[in-house]
Parts: structure tokens; C-alpha cells; sequence
């Protein structure tokens, strides 16, 4: 293995680099034994990949079936309708019976074709990493990639979430290995850079397979799609709210109404599909999380892949309790903490040991539902215990050390999550500076001191004043007010 870094990573970014030792990425000693993927493993790839596209084909179908009906009734409804006994008083009802279902049909093919065309809500990118500005991280991560086989990423995105994934960047992607990874940086908070190198290796090791990578990522890009549909709101979906909070006529609020009904019907079938299109490729799902873990666990270890489940076992928790903690400042003093990973340090770092152990100790108790997309964790800790690997990565000091910077990382993330997804003002808004754990400390021991001195200095000053073995004078409590003339008593010396 070559120590050169700018031949292992012949980036642009890296040749304007200084030279300097990637000593993250020189850490990595070794690459991984590719897997060969069985026939009946990429036969059930294909098979699974063929029926998540009916699925798709199935709803453009109930469109076409709903559309031919609204036709149907448009052509073959009116004269029976006109027809009825009612009399020339009562044609407004005859009239009424035939719009009104036609209205109705309308509304719902055009909301159940809306999802096929409707764009995404607003939303914004996540924290792109400059390769000139972090060398250290982007060399360690092209590493993990050369070990595992798979492309390196094109772009690495930051943000708050407990998790880390890996995808194509987009469609095109597909046939120019166009990689995109997201990293939340709770998770460099909680690990060392080994459990970290680990969790980047198992998102790339779903990527090693030319083949099996496409058509995995069209089964997730299906899934993904039907759940995105049923679950997020679009812009038709806040088009029509605006409608409804601003319409004056009854006219307009029954049309929005019957909208969001008929968005209702298409999103209930959508989920029809989408538990159809789970219940299809959950077991497929969980096979390739399976073969993902081993990527993982020959690159971090055994040990380090059980010791990451465990820490986010902890992590999670901890993560909780900061979420309900900056509600409660947001709602009473109108403030939030200025670097969100730094808050979840310090709360997990406060965990009572015996709580942390309860927290982690449980983490295996759970199962794997059948619509489950992942195994359960102590199947994937049983797998990483039975294969006693040592790993090929020994980097044991905290992952936040892989950037130049991280608090200034970890202060921007929050900001720009504060702004773009949570919609709010930072003009208006009281930051509140989180402190380390050993800045707490050391306030506190400031704090100490100044009370200590300012009670000495107290003492002091008394001492000076009343000389110990002076009598010292002391008003009466109580007793008649002095006569005007009269000096104010006094009672006797001590």
C-alpha cells in the first residue's frame, strides 16, 4: 500500500493541499475481502426490483380506472338523470345529481395524479464540507472507500441527525457513480473515529456491486417515493392550506375541502402500496443490511461494531432529553443553545453510569417486525460476535479530532438547522452559549473562588471594624419612639 497521499487521493483539493501526513487515513492498513454475491442472491434482487416497478404501474392504473369512470358517468348519466319524474321545478336537483359527481371524479384524478407531478416541499441543502477546508476527514473517508471497493463520495453533507447514510447524488448518478454521504454529527460527538470509520464502511458497502447497487437503489428509490408521497407535504399540499385560511366565499372552502378529501383517498391508497411494496422487499432489505454489517465489522472490528450500537443506545436517549430541554428554553426565555452537538455532549457526558449500562444492555432485547427494513440489533451483534474480527482500522481517539475545526463545524450545522428546517429567525432569536463539560467545571470553580474571597473579604472588613474585645453597640428592638429633643436609647454594652 502506497503512503503517498496525493496518489491515494489525486483529488484537486488535495493537491492544493500543503504536504502534510493524513495520519487518519494512514491508520487504515489493508482493504476488505470482497464478497461474491450468490446467483439466487441477485436473482431475488431482480425479482424484488421487478415487482416494486408493478407497483408504480398499478396506481397510474387505478388513475385510468378512475379517469374512465368520471368519463363514463360524463357520457352515459345524463339522460337517466334528466329522466327522473321530478318535474321542470325540481331540474336544479337533476342538474346538481350530474355535476356534482363529475366535480367530485375531477378533483380526485387530478390529486391522485398529483403526486406523479406535484414538486417536494421547500427544502433546503444540507452543510456541504469543502475538501480544502477538512483534507483530513475527506483522506480518511476516500480510505474507508478504497478498503471497501466502493466509489468515493462526491460530496459530504453535515447535519443533526443521530445517523449517517449514503446515496446516489442523483439519477444520473447511476452511471457516473456519483456518491453523496451525509454524516450527523451527533454521532461524531458519541464515537471514536474507529466506530466511525465503521459506520461510514457499512453505507459504502452497500456500493460495491455494480450491478446489485443499481437495483437496490431503484427498490429504496420506490420505497422511498411512496413514503415521501404519503408522509411529506408537497407544494400542492401548502398551496391548497394557504387557500383554506385565506378563502371568504363558501364556494371556495368546499372546493378546498373536497381537495383535501380527495388528497386523502389517493395518499390512503398510496399507503396501500407502500405496505405492499415494504412486506415485498423487507426481507431482501434486511439481507443487504446483513451484508453491509460485514463491511463494517472487518473494517472497525467486532468489538468496536458492538460498542457503536451500544453508544447509540445511550446517544439516543440523551438525544431525547436534548430535544425536550430546548423546547422548554425556546418556550420560556425565547432562546436556544448555540451548538447542538456540544448539548448532547454534555448531557450524555452527565448520564449516571448505571443508567448508561440499563440503556445499553437493552439494546439487543428488541426484534424484527416483518415489515422491518433492518434486522434486529442483537442479530447484527450475534453476526459481528460470531465473526471475531480484528479490523483493519485502530483509530481509537475521538472522531471530532478528524476536522481542522469542529466546534465552529458544530456551531454553523446548527445554525444553518435553526434557519432551514425549523423556519426560524436567528435575528430574533437569544442564543445561549453551551459550555464544555470542563468550561462548566471551570466556571464553576471561578464562581466558587469569587464567593470565597468576597465571604473573606466580608470577614475582614468586619474584623477591622469591630476589633475582637470591643464593646460593640446595639439598638433596642422595641420601647417607645424618643421625644423630640430627646437622643435615641440605647441598650446596655454587651
Amino acid at each position: 500500500m502506497e503512503s503517498d497521499a496525493t496518489e491515494q487521493f489525486p483529488d484537486e483539493a488535495f493537491h492544493e493541499q500543503p504536504a502534510t501526513s493524513y495520519w487518519a487515513a494512514d491508520s487504515i492498513q489493508g482493504s476488505i475481502e470482497p464478497k461474491r454475491l450468490s446467483f439466487f442472491y441477485q436473482l431475488g434482487l431482480l425479482l424484488v426490483a421487478g415487482a416494486m416497478l408493478v407497483l408504480p404501474l398499478v396506481y397510474v392504473s387505478l388513475i385510468a380506472a378512475a379517469a374512465w369512470g368520471v368519463y363514463w358517468f360524463a357520457i352515459h348519466a345524463y339522460a337517466p338523470i334528466m329522466a327522473w319524474p321530478l318535474g321542470w321545478r325540481l331540474v336544479l336537483i337533476k342538474v346538481f345529481c350530474y355535476l356534482a359527481p363529475l366535480f367530485a371524479g375531477g378533483i380526485l384524478v387530478l390529486f391522485m395524479v398529483k403526486p406523479l407531478f406535484a414538486p417536494r416541499g421547500r427544502r433546503n441543502q444540507p452543510l456541504a464540507l469543502n475538501p480544502a477546508v477538512e483534507p483530513q476527514l475527506y483522506a480518511f473517508i476516500h480510505r474507508i472507500c478504497l478498503a471497501v471497493g466502493s466509489p468515493a463520495p462526491a460530496r459530504i453533507d453535515l447535519t443533526t441527525d443521530l445517523n449517517a447514510s449514503a446515496g446516489f447524488k442523483d439519477a444520473r448518478s447511476l452511471f457516473t457513480n456519483e456518491l453523496v454521504l451525509t454524516i450527523g454529527l451527533p454521532l461524531v460527538v458519541g464515537f471514536s473515529a474507529r466506530e466511525l470509520a465503521g459506520v461510514i464502511a457499512h453505507e459504502f458497502g452497500h456500493f460495491r456491486q455494480g450491478v446489485a447497487m443499481r437495483m437496490s437503489w431503484l427498490i429504496d428509490a420506490i420505497n422511498m417515493w411512496f413514503a415521501r408521497v404519503v408522509h411529506e407535504r408537497d407544494g400542492w399540499d401548502e398551496k391548497l392550506e394557504d387557500l383554506s385560511s385565506e378563502a371568504e366565499s363558501g364556494y371556495v372552502t368546499f372546493a378546498v375541502l373536497l381537495a383535501q378529501l380527495s388528497v386523502a383517498i389517493s395518499r390512503l391508497i398510496l399507503r396501500l402500496l407502500m405496505l405492499t411494496g415494504a412486506a415485498i422487499s423487507a426481507f431482501l432489505s434486511r439481507q443487504m443490511e446483513f451484508d453491509a454489517d460485514q463491511c463494517q465489522i472487518q473494517l472497525a472490528g467486532s468489538e468496536s461494531f458492538e460498542s457503536a450500537f451500544r453508544k447509540l443506545g445511550s446517544l439516543g436517549a440523551a438525544w431525547g432529553i436534548v430535544g425536550r430541554s430546548v423546547a422548554e428554553t425556546w418556550r420560556k426565555e425565547h432562546g436556544l443553545p448555540d451548538s447542538l452537538p456540544r448539548l448532547l455532549d454534555r448531557v450524555n457526558g452527565s448520564v449516571p453510569e448505571e443508567k448508561r449500562r440499563e440503556i445499553e444492555d437493552s439494546i439487543g432485547l428488541g426484534t424484527a417486525g416483518f415489515f422491518d427494513t433492518h434486522p434486529s440489533t442483537g442479530e447484527r451483534v450475534r453476526q459481528a460476535r460470531q465473526m471475531e474480527a480484528g479490523g483493519i482500522c485502530q483509530l481509537d481517539v475521538p472522531a471530532r479530532e478528524l476536522f481542522g475545526d469542529f466546534e465552529t463545524t458544530a456551531r454553523i450545522v446548527t445554525m444553518e438547522y435553526y434557519r432551514d428546517e425549523l423556519k426560524i429567525p436567528l435575528s430574533e432569536v437569544k442564543m445561549l452559549k453551551v459550555l464544555s463539560q470542563e468550561e462548566s467545571e471551570a466556571t464553576k470553580a471561578e464562581q466558587a473562588a469569587d464567593e470565597a474571597a468576597a465571604a473573606a473579604a466580608e470577614a475582614e472588613a468586619k474584623d477591622k471594624l469591630f476589633p475582637a474585645g470591643r464593646p460593640r453597640l446595639t439598638l433596642a428592638k422595641s420601647g417607645p419612639a424618643p421625644q423630640k429633643g430627646e437622643p435615641p436609647s440605647a441598650s446596655p454594652p454587651s
